[in-house]
């Protein structure tokens, strides 16, 4: 039983007991299990079972003939691979086309050869394995084509498809199939002849197609051709687009700007290489070098959006500029360098002129302001250039010379175009070592304050002063502020020095009351400060340290900054107007004025630039801007301080029209603090300014202490 069990079943359908049996032996002998019905219905039900080899069906039967049966079990798809051995007395060709029609495997005429029935069921029994063999790996095959991206066809050597699995004929664009042929872009006529070529010598070759510009748009694969078998070619396409468009994202962020699309740093020295290595005798490569004067303020003051605009305008005006002045061997390239800087490279045997006359087009075509949201930005260009190979050896020295060229030209105050001489290189130098010794100066403590009195016109009484930073270096004596300053912006240690001024302001503050004096002091805090540190927490804890009151502190910042409607900049003066400090509005009239913000952020005190008061009893239209300040003064109940006070007919016409405070040369100099304590706190009297002493005196004002 247990090895009838063992054996594959042979199911059998006949309505006579003779055929059943004979059937049946011919099946055993075949090394089957038999199993044998006498009507179709049951041997349908039991060849639908597990473990059945083969099926034997009679064709003339009662109920269910046996084509039903094999028309049934073929609609199985589980049973497509069964064989099935239709057993008929018919010999006709009617009867034997109905039998393969509804799905044998085979057919037997009566009166059958018993003897070689069984030998015939093993031949059909071998057959079917081998085909369930076969259509096993046609299934892994065709399971492996469909995980595998590339597509296949099988074509002949004019490139008609001779097979391609249903994957090659859905693929998208870049597809080398179209019309039964090959490849329907323009690299038709390259894709057949490889594929003659291929076909012909057997030599495997390798073509690259795209379809499309080089954008995100378009597509692009790789076509392999091989000699497969005869004269056919397999043509296998690997799709490549996004290989293709991720390697140009890659290259657009190693070689270009991502803010201006313009060539970056990187390219613009593999350029500049390039050039010097292809410059033809008597060629000359130039290095023209701009940078942006004042473009850090604008930064600093209206925050990076504000300033990433202005630079990509300035990209497309100096690209229009390079255009215009191109030539057809483009032999011009213009590079954004890094921050408010660019290079524009030249090559020829005039580079040198060719250069020069570039840089004053550039200075021509930024002498129109840029508008932003309403407000004008004039990006002052100032540039050097430097010539390879008279005034340059190599690439690095082309650009290091253009660069020092530049900062010569920003330095001698002149902001033009400066040609580079071997004397400049020490004079940056020169501007470098300079920040090296005013960073270590300013961390050391070896700055000084100097102290510039106000005085009130209406009694002459001191009003306070201005703290002003002073350097005496060891070893090059006074800098100039102006000087330093300056340095002190384009480095970024404007912060560090601002911290700095305000520890020193606050110490000298409680020094003078602990002398009985209580004088107040202005200090000046820049707009990056305001903007990008946290000057309320550093003036806070000065203050706190030296234990002086916020009232006695006043922070000076630029109509500029103030102008600037941030949620950082009311979030500071806030804080600073919280822990009792004033607020000064710097040099007013000369920066991007808008009354609506000094309306919504009204200041304590304004404060005429000098550039109004130097001829304010001279000039109309002088006279009427510093009329206009003080009549907004007046409505908004805002001090007036007056600057750059240096002749008594300033003074007259500033105290005539109800002016609150002034300062300048005319009233007394910035003092060392020695002199300023001396001279103006001696005997604890707050004394008013020798010219302005006699005057109060006259109308009978008293020297007494200011409150």
């Amino acid at each position: 039983m247990n090895d009838v069990a063992a054996k594959p079943l042979a199911i059998i359908a006949d309505d006579e007991d003779l055929g059943r049996l004979l059937l049946a032996e011919a099946c055993a002998d075949a090394g089957l299990a038999p199993v044998a019905f006498d009507d179709g219905p049951e041997a349908l039900a039991a060849a639908r079972g597990a473990g059945v080899a083969i099926v034997l069906l009679d064709v003339d039967m009662p109920k269910l003939d046996g084509i039903s049966v094999c028309r049934a079990l073929r609609g199985d798809p589980a049973l497509q691979h069964l064989p099935i051995v239709m057993v008929t007395g018919h010999d006709d060709g009617t009867a034997i086309d109905a039998a393969f029609a509804a799905g044998a495997t085979d057919f037997v005429t009566k009166p059958v050869n018993w003897a070689l029935l069984p030998h015939r069921i093993g031949y059909i029994l071998r057959n079917a394995a081998s085909r369930r063999a076969l259509a096993d790996r046609e299934a892994k095959v065709s399971a492996l084509l469909e995980a595998v991206p590339d597509a296949l066809w099988l074509v002949s050597p004019e490139g008609d498809v001779r097979w391609h699995p249903q994957t090659a004929a859905a693929s998208p664009a870049c597809s080398a199939v179209a019309a039964g042929g090959i490849a329907p872009d323009e690299r038709m006529p390259d894709v057949l002849h490889a594929i003659r070529e291929t076909a012909a010598d057997g030599r495997a070759r390798h073509l690259e197609c795209r379809v499309g510009e080089n954008d995100e748009s378009s597509h692009s694969c790789d076509l392999r051709f091989i000699r497969s078998g005869g004269d056919s070619v397999l043509v296998v396409r690997q799709d490549t687009t996004e290989r293709t468009r991720a390697a140009a994202r890659i290259e657009r962020l190693a070689y270009f700007d991502t803010l201006t699309g313009l060539p970056n740093r990187q390219q613009c020295v593999d350029v500049a290489q390039r050039m010097i290595e292809e410059a033809l005798p008597g060629d000359s490569v130039a290095a023209v070098f701009l940078d942006l004067l004042g473009f850090r303020r604008i930064n600093d003051t209206f925050g990076h959006l504000v300033g990433d605009s202005v630079l990509k305008r300035v990209g497309d005006v100096l690209t229009t500029v390079a255009a215009d002045r191109g030539d057809p061997l483009r032999r011009t390239f213009l590079a954004r360098f890094g921050g408010d800087e660019f290079v524009i490279l030249l090559r020829g045997p005039d580079a040198r002129h060719r250069a020069m006359r570039l840089a004053n087009a550039c200075h021509a075509a930024l002498a129109t302001p840029i508008v932003h949201d309403g407000l004008e930005f004039l990006s002052t260009p100032v540039t050097g250039v430097a010539v390879y190979p008279q005034l340059a050896d190599d690439v690095a020295a082309l650009l290091k010379n253009a660069e020092t060229a530049m900062h010569h030209s920003k330095s001698d105050g002149i902001h033009g175009t400066a040609l580079y001489a071997p004397a400049m290189s020490g004079r940056t130098r020169d501007w470098l070592d300079l920040e090296a010794r005013l960073r270590r100066a300013v961390r050391e403590d070896r700055l000084t304050l100097h102290f510039q009195p106000k005085f009130r016109l209406d009694d002459g009484r001191l009003d306070g002063v201005e703290a002003l930073a002073r350097w005496c270096d060891a070893e090059h004596g006074e800098i100039s502020p102006s000087r330093f300053i300056s340095v002190a912006e384009e480095s970024g240690l404007i912060v560090e020095l601002g911290q700095w001024v305000a520890r020193a302001a606050c110490r000298q503050i409680r020094a003078w009351i602990d002398a009985g004096h209580e004088v107040p002091v202005a200090i000046n805090v820049s707009g990056k400060e305001l903007l990008h540190a946290d000057p309320a927490t550093t003036i806070e804890a000065a203050l706190a340290e030296f234990r002086v009151p916020g009232r006695l502190l006043e922070i000076e910042i630029t109509e500029s900054v103030f102008i600037k409607d941030s949620t950082t900049l009311h979030r500071s003066l806030d804080r600073l107007r919280s822990i009792g400090c004033r607020i000064a509005l710097d040099d007013f009239g000369t920066g991007y004025s808008s009354l609506a913000y000094v309306t919504r952020f009204p200041p304590d005190r304004i404060k005429i630039d000098r550039v109004f008061v130097h001829d304010v009893d001279r000039s109309p239209s002088d006279a009427a801007v510093a009329a206009a300040i003080l009549s907004l003064a007046a409505n908004l109940n805002v001090d007036v301080t007056a600057e750059g006070v240096e002749r008594s007919g300033q003074l007259d016409w500033l105290r005539a029209r109800g002016c609150d405070h002034a300062q300048g040369f005319l009233l007394s100099r910035p003092l060392p603090v020695d002199v300023f304590t001396r001279q103006y706190l001696a005997d604890g009297d707050q004394r008013s300014a020798s010219v302005l002493r006699t005057n109060a005196s006259a109308s009978g004002a008293s020297h007494s202490r200011a409150p």
